[in-house]
């Protein structure tokens, strides 16, 4: 059985050490093709790695380039089953899973990491985009920004009374005199993460909900120093006609 599973997360990762146990054991084989960006790092899997994204494949230079290319590679490589276990927020990669599954009539099974949940000793400031976050912040003078990625536009103009200080898995600017930059890929222990918070003089914690346990150290330090959290919710995905598991145990059992 060719199964593409979308990767890039350590619940990815998780999903693939398990299928491959199975074809220790005596299951059914599973010929297992593991794709990621591969722009923070390569996994160590043994199985066939797909790295770089699917525009590469793709003929039709006149509509989405990602989306076609995932078809044409899914066809290629006779894909029977995919499993979208990505990032909660990659909104992109799974809406275009969702349609070529849904074209070529082959089952998509999606992995959804549980969301954190606040509790009574925390301050979340819930808000539905960066854009909203970014006013939200407006009040602070020291945040930590760990959504990722940092446009350049918002580097640019960041108020006068405001020094951030983002963590990122990439670095794609100098520090400046109004930010700095920490490269890091977690997971990070709550020590780390108070000494951080500490360290930077920091009064507000920007995130994503994008929940588990490789990034939440951040939350519970947060909730020791009772510094206020501005969450960013994750995006609607909108209906699906296709398998949603928060159990990879379940997931794979489904799949096999």
């Amino acid at each position: 059985m060719n199964v593409l599973l979308l990767g890039g997360t350590r619940d990815a990762i998780n999903i693939a050490h398990s299928l491959l146990a199975l074809n220790e054991s005596g299951e059914p084989q599973i010929a297992l093709t593991y794709s990621i960006a591969g722009i923070v790092r390569q996994p160590t899997i043994n199985c066939s790695i797909h790295s770089g994204g699917f525009s590469q494949y793709s003929t039709d230079k006149t509509g989405n380039h990602s989306q076609q290319g995932m078809k044409q590679f899914i066809l290629q490589q006779n894909i029977e089953k995919v499993i979208d276990a990505t990032h909660p927020f990659a909104v992109t990669i799974s809406s275009s899973a969702a349609a070529v599954c849904e074209q070529l009539a082959i089952p998509l099974f999606k992995y959804v990491r549980p969301p954190w949940q606040a509790t009574e000793q925390d301050n979340w400031i819930n808000v539905s985009s960066w854009a909203e976050a970014k006013q939200a912040i407006n009040s602070f003078k020291r945040p930590l920004i760990t959504i990722g990625r940092v446009a350049s536009d918002d580097l640019d103009s960041i108020p006068k009374h405001q020094f951030w200080t983002i963590r990122s898995a990439v670095e794609e600017s100098q520090a400046q005199d109004q930010y700095s930059l920490l490269k890091a890929i977690g997971p990070f222990a709550e020590a780390e993460e108070l000494e951080l918070l500490q360290n930077h003089h920091i009064d507000v914690v920007v995130c994503k909900n994008s929940g588990g346990s490789a990034v939440d150290g951040k939350l519970r330090a947060a909730r020791k120093l009772s510094l206020p959290v501005i969450m960013i919710n994750r995006p609607e995905t909108g209906s699906c006609n296709h398998n949603l598991y928060d159990n990879e145990y379940k997931l794979i059992k489904a799949i096999c």
